[in-house]
């Protein structure tokens, strides 16, 4: 699963697909390598098969780190899905993780409403923020990576 991960930041996306195969052919049952494989799958773009890792996770716990309900939140936003999204992101209860405030601040943007909390968090915890160096550093997919910029553009965040 790291070796997986490895290759996510890399974005040796072929590579990272297979050691991520590997990872659940040896460990199919294993929370943490289904959650992991589903968050970073989730932020490539690939939801569906994000999501139904994720969802493989928590059935059997549903008292389960806040972190995984990630691949839920970048899931429902990409559907456009913004207050569902929303939800998720109080459900990742990582208040000083700026990705939970990034998220937050696309939706609000998305939905027109106040974000100015969420945006001051992400200076806060990351004070040189640059939106396209972190969703490309994060691997995000091309299309999902507009619309991302696109809410925190509505939110107020310079994406320049």
């Amino acid at each position: 699963c790291w070796l997986a991960i490895v290759h996510y930041f890399r974005r040796e996306n072929a590579q990272f697909h297979d050691e991520a195969r590997r990872a659940l052919d040896l460990n199919p049952n294993a929370p943490e390598t289904l959650a992991g494989i589903g968050h970073y799958l989730a932020f490539m773009g690939e939801f569906e098969r994000g999501v139904e890792l994720t969802r493989r996770t928590i059935a059997p716990n549903p008292l389960h780190p806040g972190w995984y309900n990630f691949s839920f939140a970048r899931d429902h936003y990409n559907r456009s899905a913004y207050e569902e999204s929303l939800a998720d992101v109080e459900r990742i209860n990582m208040p000083n993780f700026y990705w939970a405030r990034l998220l937050e601040a696309a939706a609000l943007g998305q939905l027109s409403r106040p974000a100015d909390k969420a945006v001051g968090s992400i200076l806060a915890l990351k004070p040189v923020f640059s939106p396209r160096a972190e969703l490309e550093k994060w691997n995000v997919a091309p299309q999902d990576m507009d619309h991302l910029l696109e809410g925190l553009a509505k939110a107020g965040v310079s994406i320049s």
